[in-house]
C-alpha cells in the first residue's frame, strides 16, 4: 500500500493513474443534447475542484442531538477546511500538467486551463452541450477520472459533468381582469389571497411593538426579478393595513445577481414569493437574495474576461455566500422555490450542497424548498428514469428537497374543505439520501398503507418528501402591473416560511434560539398533533410510453404528496414550536 501511494504521489501527472471514475452520466437528462464534438484544445476553460472536508463528520451528530448553542462562523470554517496535505497534493497534480492559474479558497481549488489541459488532466472529452430553450452551449463531459492517489483528497470537479438545470414552477400564469377580481377579494374557493391564507390557518400573529429582529430571506434565480411597484400595488390592494406601515423588502445581490426595476422585467415567480412574504411575514426583516447562475469575471486589465466566466450553479454560489457571512447576518428562514429532478443532479454535487445546507441549519437557518410541480414525475414532468445507464423506471423526486436538512414543502388544493392533495405536488423517495431516524416511523406506516403500490419504482428506506404542505392552487399574484393566478409549491413554500419566521420572532422574545433545522421537531408527536392531516387526492403518475402505474396517494398520517399535512391553527403550531424544547 505504501509503495502504491508513493508512486502515485510521484506520478500524479501520468494518465495511467487516472483510474478512479468520479462521475459518469450514461444518459443525458431530459432536455440536454450534444451539439458538437469539435472543441479547440486551446480554448480556455474554468472549473473548480471540491476538496474533501475531514471534519464534516461531526455535522450530523451536532444537528440531531440537543444543542443549546448554534454553530458559529468559526465552527463551520473549521468543518469546511481541507487538510494542508490535500491542498498541496492537488496543486502539485495541476502543475504537473502545466496548469498555473490556480486559486485556492477554503475547500475549493478554482482553476483556469485550456480544454486540452483539462481533458489530459481528468481523462475527459469536453464537448458542447445545450439545454432545450437556452441560447448558449456549455462545455461538459459525461465522464471523468482522477488519479487513485487523490481519491482521499477530492470530492468532485465542477461543473465538468453537471447537467442539472434548476427550474421554477412550470405553471403558466393565468391573467385576470378587474371583473374576475370584482374589485375586492374574491371567494377563497376560486382565488387565494393573503387574507385567505391568514383565515385558513388562523395566522394572525402580531408583535407587541410592531417590530421584529427576525430576518426572512427569499431566493431569486434565473432572471426572476422582484419589482417594488408591483409589490407596493399588491399590498395596497390585498394587505392595505401593512401597506399603510410602509413595510418593504431589501435586496442583496449574489454572484453578479441583478434586480432591475423596469416593470417589463418583473418576474411572476419572484412576485409570488415577495407578495406573500410581505403580506404574511410582517414585521420580519425581509430580504430578496438575487443570485446569478453564471457571472462574468473581470480580468486583470479591468475588462470582462469571457474565459473566466463563473460556471458554478446558483445553489453553490448562494450557500457559499451565506456560509461566509458573519454571525447574526444570515436569515433565520430562507424560502427557495427552485429545484431539479434529483437524478439529474450529480450525486457528489448533491451531497456537497446538502452539507452546506446542514451547516447553515446549524447556524440557525431553516431552509425551505418547494418539493416541485410534477407529482411522481418530479420537478419538470420527467421521463421517470435513472441516468446511470440502466434506464430504470423510477418515481422521481427533486433536489435539494431530498436533502434531510431541508424542510420540503408540498401543496394542497384550495377548492376543497377539508383540503385535498394537489395533483402536481411532488413527493416520493430519494435515490441518494438515506431515511433519517426521525422519519422512519411515519414513513413505514405509509409504505404499509399503500400495500405494494409502486413497488420497484422507489427506495422505501430512503429520505421521503414532502414534510409539510400549504395551499398552492389559484394563488393571486401581481406582476407587470397586472393580476394573475399561479399554482405550485412555489406558492405554498413562502407561506410556510412566513409562519416559521413568526415562530422565530416568538422564540426570540422568549429568549430562545431560532428553530434552525426543524425537521426532527416537526415530526415529533407534539407538533404532528397540531397539523391537519390530508387524506384525499393523488399526485400525477409517471408515464412510461402510455403505461401509467399511478401517483402517490394521500393517506392518513404522513404521505408522499402532502407530507404531514397542513397547519390547522397557527396559534397551536406556534405554541408547539416555541415550547417544544422546554
Amino acid at each position: 500500500m505504501f509503495l502504491k501511494l508513493a508512486l502515485g504521489a510521484t506520478l500524479l501527472g501520468s494518465a495511467s493513474l487516472a483510474d478512479i471514475c468520479i462521475e459518469k452520466t450514461a444518459s443525458l437528462p431530459s432536455g440536454w443534447i450534444k451539439i458538437s464534438d469539435t472543441v479547440d484544445p486551446n480554448e480556455q476553460y474554468s472549473f473548480s475542484i471540491a476538496l474533501k472536508q475531514p471534519q464534516m463528520k461531526g455535522l450530523q451528530k451536532f444537528l440531531t442531538s440537543a444543542q443549546e448553542d448554534l454553530l458559529s462562523l468559526t465552527d463551520v470554517t473549521k468543518m469546511r477546511t481541507p487538510t494542508a496535505k490535500s491542498v498541496s497534493k492537488v496543486q502539485a497534480w495541476l502543475r504537473s500538467h502545466g496548469i498555473q492559474d490556480i486559486d485556492t479558497k477554503g475547500d475549493w481549488v478554482n482553476v483556469r486551463a485550456t480544454v486540452g489541459q483539462t481533458d489530459a488532466l481528468i481523462g475527459s472529452a469536453l464537448a458542447h452541450y445545450i439545454y432545450d430553450g437556452d441560447d448558449a452551449s456549455v462545455l461538459r463531459t459525461t465522464e471523468y477520472s482522477i488519479p487513485d492517489a487523490l481519491e482521499d483528497d477530492i470530492d468532485f470537479i465542477h461543473p465538468v459533468s453537471n447537467f442539472m438545470k434548476p427550474a421554477r414552477s412550470n405553471s403558466k400564469i393565468k391573467w385576470l381582469n378587474e371583473t374576475d377580481l370584482a374589485k375586492r377579494d374574491p371567494p377563497c374557493t376560486s382565488i387565494i389571497t393573503p387574507k385567505c391564507v391568514r383565515d385558513a390557518y388562523n395566522f394572525h400573529y402580531e408583535t407587541p411593538d410592531g417590530k421584529s429582529t427576525v430576518t426572512m430571506g427569499v431566493a431569486g434565480f434565473l432572471e426572476e426579478y422582484a419589482n417594488y411597484q408591483d409589490s407596493d400595488q399588491f399590498l395596497s390592494q390585498h394587505a392595505p393595513e401593512i401597506a399603510a406601515k410602509h413595510y418593504n423588502y431589501t435586496v442583496q445581490l449574489i454572484n453578479g445577481g441583478e434586480n432591475p426595476q423596469e416593470l417589463s422585467k418583473s418576474g411572476p415567480e419572484a412576485a409570488l414569493d415577495v407578495d406573500y412574504a410581505l403580506s404574511l411575514a410582517y414585521p420580519a426583516n425581509l430580504v430578496f437574495y438575487s443570485t446569478a447562475g453564471r457571472s462574468e469575471l473581470i480580468g486583470e486589465n479591468g475588462t470582462v474576461d469571457s474565459s473566466r466566466t463563473s460556471t458554478n450553479e446558483p445553489f453553490l454560489e448562494m450557500f457559499q455566500y451565506f456560509l461566509d457571512k458573519p454571525d447574526g447576518e444570515i436569515p433565520t428562514v430562507l424560502s427557495i422555490s427552485y429545484s431539479d429532478d434529483e437524478v439529474s443532479v450529480p450525486r457528489p454535487y448533491a451531497e456537497k450542497v446538502c452539507s452546506m445546507i446542514g451547516m447553515l441549519a446549524g447556524r440557525g437557518m431553516t431552509v425551505l424548498f418547494g418539493s416541485g410541480d410534477g407529482g411522481a414525475q418530479g420537478g419538470r414532468r420527467s421521463n421517470c428514469r435513472t441516468r446511470d445507464g440502466s434506464n430504470k423506471k423510477i418515481a422521481m423526486t427533486t433536489f435539494p428537497s431530498t436533502c434531510p436538512w431541508v424542510l420540503a414543502v408540498g401543496a394542497v388544493n384550495n377548492a376543497n374543505d377539508p383540503p385535498k392533495a394537489a395533483s402536481f405536488s411532488t413527493g416520493g423517495f430519494s435515490q441518494y439520501f438515506e431515511q433519517p431516524d426521525w422519519q422512519k416511523e411515519v414513513v413505514s406506516e405509509y409504505v404499509k398503507s399503500i400495500d405494494g403500490h409502486l413497488d420497484g419504482y422507489y427506495e422505501p428506506g430512503n429520505r421521503a418528501i414532502p414534510d409539510i404542505s400549504a395551499v398552492g392552487t389559484n394563488v393571486l399574484v401581481l406582476t407587470n402591473g397586472q393580476p394573475g393566478v399561479l399554482q405550485g409549491t412555489s406558492a405554498s413554500t413562502p407561506m410556510i416560511a412566513a409562519m416559521l419566521a413568526m415562530v422565530n420572532d416568538a422564540r426570540a422574545r422568549a429568549g430562545k434560539k431560532p428553530l434552525g433545522w426543524a425537521n426532527k421537531l416537526l415530526y415529533s408527536e407534539k407538533v404532528r398533533s397540531v397539523l391537519l392531516d390530508v387524506t384525499e387526492g393523488e399526485s400525477i403518475s409517471c408515464d412510461y410510453d402510455g403505461d401509467k402505474p399511478g401517483g402517490w396517494p394521500a393517506k392518513p398520517g404522513w404521505d408522499a404528496v402532502t407530507g404531514l399535512g397542513v397547519p390547522k391553527d397557527f396559534n397551536k403550531l406556534l405554541d408547539a414550536l416555541v415550547h417544544a424544547d422546554d
